[in-house]
């Protein structure tokens, strides 16, 4: 029997919760004690655990059963510096998961293990497109999906000759059907592992090909379903195992929950949707995935997303210029649209978290300026990011055939730090810019603003949406958390003055947010 440690390692781009300053008085003030200790219960946990660790725990355990192994396997999400301390005595192998901003601090720790004589393994996107550079770091890179031969292959190695080949790749498997449920229910120490959003995934791949997604080209352009049936018995047994309850929300991981869409051929198929959500009504589950604003203008279908649970979508609306928008390979996204679009979905009680792109081909300084109107108007929870060339994607392609790529130390890939040369702006009018409208939409008074209005927003009658209690506490306790993926950016690069307020704004918040719930009284 072999003890594998299967473990995330944190880093400096992980978002966490976190209570503002002035968070905790207000939910006092305003009774809200439960959100209160709930967010004080979570403080310095990651905003959504990561499916992978205990989907790979399944798996493993899916394999025990079909070779007849008895392999322990451990789950560690932790830093760099508890890493060591928290693995089990004697462990044979450490596996490791890592997207492109955490492989640094992942090969980092890799490296001493063994050192120290520890086998290690690395999986995950950034190891698939770039698997010599993962080797060098590890005794054996997993390139692609885990299932198949490549997990399998690896803990044969592992129980048979007691070597590991230096590379286990396992492609795509075609179909979803019969997913192993993953293993959150017996976290170790009764720690409950999801006190928020407990992740369900119903599909992989992405027919559209956006120049900065790594999606199409790790998952596949062909979009895979689970069966519906099995995506219903994960949640109920999810249910069952308590692990899932009335006040924890459901996030569908996927790209896109509501519509298969090929916006280049003009392909938009929402059969499997349509299917999902009817299956989801006698659940009785509240949930939140990825869309796309197309969904308004689908009223059937977005009375039933509603019906079915849905509360908040996040939706890459990714540039408010459309130029933008051609260029990186979504022209079916107008902005002339946006407006309308988002109060369909507000009126029917749908929060939005809105992504947005800077230092894209055609934004320039003015551009922060010109959405800081919009953002602040029409979304409830703002996404902001800087264009990030992640490796393996056509944008990455493209700006390194340009010279344009100025920084690869991927710590900073993290799309709150520029590594990339802009073109109608400098690098410093970039990171000047994203600081500015990061201060300005994540205000104390900002994010007090954005909670109230999505409470208050009338919606259609006898769709059930949340109680207006838990309309504002979703939202702002969401904020809380994208309030800090802006930070990570601005820590390393510094405050400086800007020209719209600067401390005196900050001097300000909280007299403005007893002005608002004056106001909302």
């Amino acid at each position: 029997m072999a003890t594998i440690a299967i473990v995330k390692v944190r880093s400096a781009h992980d978002v966490l919760w976190r209570m503002a300053p002035w968070a905790e008085p207000l939910l006092r003030i305003t009774g809200m004690e439960k959100l209160r200790q709930r967010l004080r219960a979570s403080d310095g946990r990651p905003f959504m655990s990561q499916l992978t660790l205990p989907y790979l725990a399944a798996l493993g355990e899916r394999h025990n059963q079909t070779r007849g192994t008895k392999h322990r396997f451990v789950l560690l999400d932790e830093p760099e510096e508890l890493i060591e301390a928290r693995l089990p005595p004697g462990v044979d192998l450490v596996l490791f998961t890592a997207n492109t901003p955490a492989t640094p601090v992942t090969y980092r720790v890799s490296d001493r293990l063994r050192a120290a004589g520890i086998r290690t393994a690395i999986g995950g996107i950034h190891a698939s497109v770039l698997p010599g550079e993962a080797a060098r770091h590890a005794d054996a890179v997993v390139v692609g999906e885990a299932e198949g031969a490549a997990l399998s292959n690896l803990l044969d190695d592992l129980e048979g000759r007691g070597e590991l080949a230096s590379r286990y790749l396992g492609g795509r498997i075609p179909s979803l059907a019969g997913l192993p449920v993953p293993r959150w229910q017996d976290a170790a120490g009764g720690v409950d592992l999801c006190p928020w959003l407990v992740p369900v995934q119903t599909s992989r791949g992405c027919r559209n090909a956006c120049s900065f997604c790594s999606t199409t080209g790790f998952q596949g352009a062909n979009r895979r379903h689970r069966p519906v049936e099995d995506v219903v018995a994960e949640i109920r047994q999810l249910q069952g195992q308590g692990v899932l309850t009335r006040e924890k929300t459901i996030f569908f991981t996927d790209n896109n929950i509501v519509s298969d869409s090929d916006h280049r051929r003009g392909v938009v198929d929402k059969t499997y949707a349509r299917s999902l959500f009817e299956a989801l009504i006698p659940l009785n589950v509240d949930w939140v995935g990825q869309g796309e604003i197309g969904l308004a203008d689908d009223p059937e279908l977005l009375e039933l997303a509603v019906r079915s649970g849905c509360h908040m979508l996040l939706i890459g609306f990714e540039s408010l210029v459309q130029s933008n928008l051609g260029a990186v390979g979504k022209p079916c996204n107008r902005v002339e649209e946006y407006a309308r679009q988002i109060e369909q979905l507000h009126r029917h009680g749908i929060a939005l978290i809105g992504c947005f792109i800077f230092g894209m081909d055609h934004d320039t300084p003015r551009t922060f300026e010109t959405s800081l109107p919009f953002i602040d108007r029409y979304i409830d929870i703002p996404q902001l990011s800087v264009m990030t060339p992640f490796p393996g994607t056509q944008l990455y392609r493209r700006l390194q055939r340009e010279g344009r790529i100025i920084d690869r130390d991927w710590s900073r890939y993290d799309i709150t730090h520029v590594v990339f040369r802009p073109v109608a702006m400098s690098v410093q009018e970039l990171e000047h810019g994203y600081r500015w409208i990061n201060e300005r939409l994540f205000s104390s008074q900002a994010i007090l603003r954005r909670s109230l209005r999505y409470t208050l927003t009338r919606t259609v009658p006898g769709l059930n949406p949340l109680a207006r209690r838990s309309r504002f506490s979703s939202v702002l306790s969401t904020n809380l958390v994208y309030r800090q993926l802006g930070q990570i950016g601005i820590r390393d690069q510094g405050r400086q003055e800007h020209p719209s307020g600067g401390e005196e704004q900050r001097a300000s918040e909280e007299a403005a947010v007893e002005e608002l719930l004056r106001a909302a009284d």
